[in-house]
């Protein structure tokens, strides 16, 4: 059997569980740790998982979820969000999350409202060239990774490539574009070898914040495998 396994979507159920692989997965950049002065990741899964279940149905007819279990545990190492351009929002729909009643959407609602979720905000303009590019380049008929994590327990181990490659192979179907931006070194070197080309990078340094590092942001873009505009 194999060790990983990808699932085809992310229900409101699996909260818990991503929260506790994207903190595991950032925290240990420094970028992120500092966002987060008084807060340890313990506290912060607990107020991420709160968030999760609004985020998981906010933009449901574009964006897509996909998560990676461990084949043993059951245990979510890999998560992954996408977001459609408008024109294909009746595509790739098994990676849509179920939707819920409307009693649910008003606890899931509340429940985001009264998380315990502050990062500082001193380090927003830190961002700002971010905003540059996405006005530089048209990203109105691309697929867009907007968030993808491992769990630090399981990284380097296939598990960011797997889900990577199943957009890759959505994409090239739909004859799309994929972009996303990446942040650090190591998701740089996970989507080169994926085929990604780079567009802009941006290097930060952190002592102004009491770190010896820095935050180093890519701008990337991957072309469709093949012609595929018949499919689509």
């Amino acid at each position: 059997m194999a060790p990983y396994e990808i699932s085809p979507n992310c229900t409101v159920a699996d909260a818990k569980g991503i929260a506790s692989c994207n903190v595991s997965a950032y925290w240990k950049e420094t970028w992120w740790r500092l966002l987060w002065p008084e807060k340890t990741p313990e506290s912060l899964v607990e107020a991420i998982a709160a968030r999760t279940p609004r985020n998981l149905l906010q933009m449901r007819g574009l964006r897509r979820h996909q998560k990676v279990k461990d084949a043993a545990s059951g245990e979510i190492v890999g998560y992954a969000r996408w977001v459609l351009p408008d024109s294909h929002d009746d595509k790739w729909l098994e990676a849509q999350t179920p939707d819920v009643d409307d009693a649910a959407k008003a606890k899931f609602k509340s429940d985001f409202e009264g998380a315990d979720y502050e990062p500082r905000d001193d380090m927003d303009e830190m961002d700002d060239h971010m905003w540059e590019w996405r006005s530089k380049y048209d990203r109105d008929d691309c697929l867009e990774l907007e968030y993808l994590a491992v769990h630090a327990d399981h990284s380097r181990k296939g598990v960011g490539s797997m889900l990577v490659q199943s957009g890759v192979q959505v994409a090239s179907k739909l004859g799309l574009d994929i972009i996303v931006i990446a942040m650090g070194k190591n998701a740089f070197e996970l989507f080169s070898k994926a085929g990604f080309e780079l567009l802009e990078k941006e290097s930060q340094d952190l002592s102004a914040y009491g770190e010896q590092d820095v935050y180093e942001t890519y701008y990337l873009i991957k072309r469709p495998t093949k012609d595929t505009e018949g499919s689509k």
